[in-house]
């Protein structure tokens, strides 16, 4: 019988082996001491290099990440990684009573839009510390909308911009657990990228050009951090050019021409599939996805494209994964074929 997806994160917690756990936390450490994310360089010194990589590789792309900024490597933590950190539990209680604030404020006064440090702090009871902490947690999980101004001290932020769903939630325990582990899906991986790869691309690890791996692995991370906030039409979008540029570098890399002039989603997929570099059919590419370069283009939008729901949103990412485990199968070094 399946485990209530509430219950998972605890499993989550369960599962990690010390070494994974001491990870997380060296990471979650480093950025509340510096406010940003652990440079690479210097967290190989400090855990080893091997020992990194091992860790991006058995933890997956749902808890921690590694991406280039500035032409610079950096390892980051995921919101689920957050709450799976040491400090994850003290978090998860935090947020939650700060949800159940935004929501009974809310539910008493529906014009309110900006939350206060100074109210949450004494509505809470929060020490400074906890406050801090509680700003983290906000800026992290994108629950706020309508801007923010986060201060050393003091802060500032938009209710968030799912607020309606909050006043239907009796247990918003069991809606932010549920929420997190939705849009950072954790699996096992039949095809994990090699651990000395890992590190260096990430999920993207098995594309050459490096600017491009970049590129694919920045707009990755938007595409699930738009999908975080309600934004649909940004996911698709960016899912779609994802896609677009893996099908289209995966096929060159094999010597095939995809045809004259820039070609739809559908056709790179089905030109992949015969080349063997995909599993027939394994790429649903829905009318929304197929047709993303007409979103970019409003003259050109359609009545579909208009009305785009969470629905295409996560289709989209699924695509994007699937995609990825296949390519990354199919290229050479992995232990089996694509479709298999």
């Amino acid at each position: 019988m399946a485990q209530p997806p509430a219950a998972d994160l605890d499993d989550f917690r369960r599962r990690l082996t010390p070494p994974e756990r001491a990870f997380l936390d060296t990471l979650w450490a480093f950025y509340c001491d510096h406010n940003r994310w652990a440079p690479a360089r210097l967290l190989h010194q400090h855990v080893g290099t091997a020992a990194a990589q091992a860790h991006l590789a058995s933890l997956g792309n749902g808890v921690v990440q590694a991406y280039r900024d500035a032409g610079k490597s950096y390892y980051r933590l995921t919101f689920l990684g957050v709450l799976l950190a040491g400090q994850g539990e003290e978090s998860e209680t935090l947020l939650v009573r700060y949800l159940e604030y935004v929501r009974d404020r809310y539910r008493a006064d529906p014009s309110v839009e900006w939350v206060g440090s100074q109210d949450v702090e004494a509505a809470l009871h929060l020490r400074a510390d906890q406050s801090r902490l509680l700003q983290r947690l906000i800026r992290l999980s994108h629950w706020w909308g309508g801007g923010s101004a986060f201060g050393d001290r003091d802060w500032t932020v938009g209710v968030p911009i799912d607020v309606d769903d909050l006043l239907a939630e009796a247990d918003l325990s069991r809606y932010l657990r549920e929420h997190v582990l939705r849009h950072f899906p954790v699996t096992v991986q039949a095809h994990a990228a090699p651990a000395e790869n890992a590190a260096a691309g990430g999920a993207f690890w098995f594309v050459a050009d490096a600017q491009l791996r970049e590129r694919l692995a920045s707009d990755w991370h938007e595409a699930q951090d738009v999908c975080h906030v309600l934004g649909w039409k940004s996911c698709v979008v960016l899912c779609g050019g994802i896609l677009e540029a893996l099908l289209a570098d995966a096929l060159k890399r094999a010597g095939v021409s995809a045809g004259r002039g820039r070609a739809s989603l559908v056709h790179l997929a089905a030109v992949a599939a015969e080349r063997r570099l995909l599993a027939e059919d394994s790429l649903p590419i829905g009318s929304a996805l197929g047709g993303f370069p007409d979103l970019v283009h409003p003259g050109r939008l359609s009545r579909a494209a208009e009305t785009l729901t969470r629905i295409e949103a996560e289709a989209a990412l699924e695509t994007v994964r699937g995609c990825l485990r296949q390519l990354a199968a199919a290229t050479p070094g992995s232990s089996r074929p694509a479709g298999h």
